[in-house]
């Protein structure tokens, strides 16, 4: 229980089956364990209601600024660094003061950059009677950087090689070493701001990239908030309301909750479909090295416990897809490439929910399938053989392909195969009978890094298959001539209730996810609307997309006179 954080989701996912079982049939225990996730629900609410009441007092009095300060108690409580790039007057300093009050006796370390700034004007100056009285060269930290809790350093890029070195540290470990002694900082959020992005060829890529969230920060472009911001005369400082600071304790009991929030299956996904996507844009500008994209992996981790974050402050356990939308400040290098970001970004996601929707998109093959049928009357639906040979139980053998071995396939896959279109198999060799070799579906995501001359194309024969468009014939069982199989096809009113039924499953999965995800990302505390848009589009693109199915099984159902039925 403690391993797990107290948290009964993660909990239950570690208990063995026989212990889910066991626990199934007590129904003491039941009635208790509701108890304590119902306690956890709460617990959650009352994490979020906290958030957002604190976040409503840090705002007031400010313009337009709403979300960048969301963002920088985010990165703080996450335990990570912000970025505010734009032009002097903007109010980037006022959110790091503003930071400073969400936290429970806090300090704060503030200073403007310049290039003749020495690291004594950041971390202390050396301490005179050490030196002079013990031989030590320790510097005095108190009200300096090593002592704070929340920093915020203007004009960062023109800091000197000595003072930015040291940052290395201080932002990525938490850690200053003062004379002989590595101190553990108290820091929780460090805010760096310029007019300017890091000049090429500095040597500034190791400290830029410390950065997590960038985000660009303008002058206030409402009217009325503008109109507001002139006529204000209250230029007082927040006051926070007794309570609402996050204390110590309660900081270090979420960073343990974060830590045990889930990752779905789709976020993985998505992470590779951004990286395949960086990796062809990088192709493309391989002449022009400064315009290219690199996420380091310590960046792309980060990454991943800012997310968790998101979601643990927003009142659920798993990272959700709406979370992912705050990938769009973590990415990009320059500005030329935010919308380039945006568009990787949304085209991951529509990727990943209709892959999470469909699953291996039955209901687009069976369509495609129905399709094929229909263009001769003539054509072979799927068939049941009794002539090709099981082996192993699961498998059929080609015969006479050059392998030193025996050659064999899923007779799923091999089902599943059409005369006309070819489908990628790789070829790996079974780890229990090192005799055989086995074609298996290639798949780009999970197979990246099976090698090319592994992989072949597949297409059906007659009880035969292509591989690479030379034919191979499967082993038969004796007494079948192997030109001419008895074919027996399904119906086609039972394959297209199939996909009257898939179809169904994917409109209410839809319609769930819908509700859910709008919900969520309409009372996130650190989306906005340009997120909150993203989001909706891409549900509407998939609304659209089952649409188009939905036509399509209509005029199946007219061409074959099944007009009645339900769909």
């Amino acid at each position: 229980w403690k391993e797990c954080g107290q948290n009964p989701v993660l909990l239950l996912e570690r208990m063995s089956y026989e212990k889910l079982e066991a626990l199934a049939k007590d129904k003491v225990i039941l009635r208790r364990m509701n108890d304590v996730y119902t306690k956890f629900r709460d617990y959650m609410k009352t994490v979020k209601t906290h958030i957002t009441q604190l976040l409503h007092a840090m705002n007031k009095g400010i313009f337009e600024k709403e979300h960048p300060i969301a963002l920088s108690l985010l990165s703080a409580i996450s335990g990570e660094s912000i970025f505010f790039l734009g032009p002097p007057g903007v109010a980037r300093s006022l959110i790091a003061r503003r930071l400073k009050l969400a936290f429970d006796q806090s300090t704060a370390f503030e200073y403007l950059m310049s290039r003749f700034s020495t690291p004594d004007e950041i971390f202390g100056p050396v301490s005179i009677s050490k030196l002079k009285d013990e031989d030590k060269y320790e510097r005095i930290i108190e009200g300096y950087l090593p002592s704070a809790t929340i920093v915020f350093l203007d004009e960062i890029w023109k800091a000197g090689p000595s003072i930015q070195n040291s940052l290395l540290t201080v932002i990525n470990e938490k850690v200053y070493r003062n004379g002989q002694y590595t101190i553990q900082l108290p820091l929780k959020g460090l805010i760096a701001a310029s007019n300017e992005l890091p000049a090429q060829g500095e040597g500034l890529e190791a400290l830029w990239d410390r950065f997590l969230i960038r985000y660009f920060i303008g002058n206030i472009e409402q009217e009325f908030a503008f109109d507001q911001m002139i006529a204000s005369v209250n230029d007082m400082e927040a006051e926070i309301p007794t309570g609402l600071s996050i204390t110590e304790e309660q900081y270090t009991d979420w960073r343990t909750q974060i830590s045990q929030i889930k990752i779905h299956y789709t976020v993985f996904e998505l992470i590779h479909s951004i990286k395949r996507q960086i990796e062809k844009y990088n192709i493309q500008k391989e002449e022009v090295p400064h315009s290219t994209l690199y996420i380091s992996d310590r960046r792309w981790k980060k990454i991943v416990s800012l997310l968790r974050t998101s979601a643990f402050l927003n009142e659920t356990d798993t990272i959700r897809f709406s979370d992912c939308t705050l990938l769009l400040h973590c990415l990009w290098n320059e500005i030329e490439q935010i919308p380039i970001i945006e568009q990787m970004v949304s085209s991951a996601l529509d990727e990943c929910i209709s892959h999470y929707l469909c699953g291996e998109r039955t209901l687009e093959q069976k369509l495609s399938s129905i399709r094929e049928d229909m263009k001769s009357e003539h054509s072979l639906r799927e068939t049941k053989d009794p002539a090709l040979q099981i082996v192993d139980t699961f498998y059929h053998q080609i015969e006479r392909y050059p392998v030193a071995g025996n050659l064999l396939i899923f007779a799923s896959d091999y089902q599943s195969l059409q005369k006309d279109t070819q489908k990628l198999f790789y070829v790996q060799r079974d780890k229990y009978r090192p005799v055989n070799w086995i074609l298996k579906v290639y798949d780009h995501v999970r197979n990246r890094n099976i090698s090319q001359s592994a992989i072949v194309s597949l297409k059906k024969g007659t009880r035969s298959v292509f591989i690479n468009n030379q034919e191979y014939p499967l082993a038969c069982n004796a007494g079948y001539d192997i030109a001419y199989p008895q074919e027996a096809s399904l119906p086609f009113e039972f394959r297209f209730q199939e996909v009257i039924d898939l179809y169904h499953n994917r409109e209410s999965e839809l319609k769930r996810m819908t509700d859910i995800e709008l919900t969520y990302c309409k009372e996130h505390l650190f989306m906005d609307e340009k997120q909150r848009n993203m989001v909706k589009q891409i549900l509407n693109r998939q609304k659209e997309m089952l649409e188009i199915y939905q036509n399509e099984i209509r005029e199946i159902a007219y061409t074959h006179g099944l007009e009645n039925k339900e769909y």
